[in-house]
């Protein structure tokens, strides 16, 4: 490919003129900081990258990694952590221990129904010889 031919210093705007001279002296076209990665300083590279990631985002999911997190590798840290904290823990008492809440749970709910209904009555009782009384 034929390399394009650039346009004379009298065509083009100061601002295209600075730039040019900053790409030479291998300096930053934003800033005068040196050049990181092409012609810009390590901030402005980081900046343009950020805006040109926002600004295309793919349109396909997990075509690109656009986030900075790779939830899959600490998904798996994660169950790592869960299994080796399972491993720890006595198997033998996690079920013996359910057993017994579960009993409790269950006898306790038992006389708390009954009350209810004994107050639920009482109540009305007491508004059935209010009416009557009037």
């Amino acid at each position: 490919m034929a390399k394009k031919k650039l346009k004379d210093e009298s065509q083009i705007s100061r601002q295209a003129r600075w730039q040019r001279k900053h790409r030479a002296l291998g300096l930053c076209v934003l800033c005068s900081l040196p050049a990181y990665k092409g012609w810009r300083c390590e901030k402005h590279y980081e900046q343009h990258k950020i805006a040109m990631r926002l600004r295309y985002i793919p349109k396909v999911r997990g075509r690109y990694k656009v986030g900075g997190v790779d939830f899959a590798k600490i998904e798996k840290e994660h169950l790592a952590k869960r299994k080796a904290a399972d491993r720890k823990k006595a198997p033998v008492a996690k079920p013996a221990k359910r057993k017994a809440v579960a009993k409790k749970v269950v006898a306790r709910k038992a006389p708390a129904k009954a009350k209810a209904k004994t107050k639920t009555v009482a109540k009305r009782k007491t508004v059935a010889k209010r009416r009557s009384a009037r």
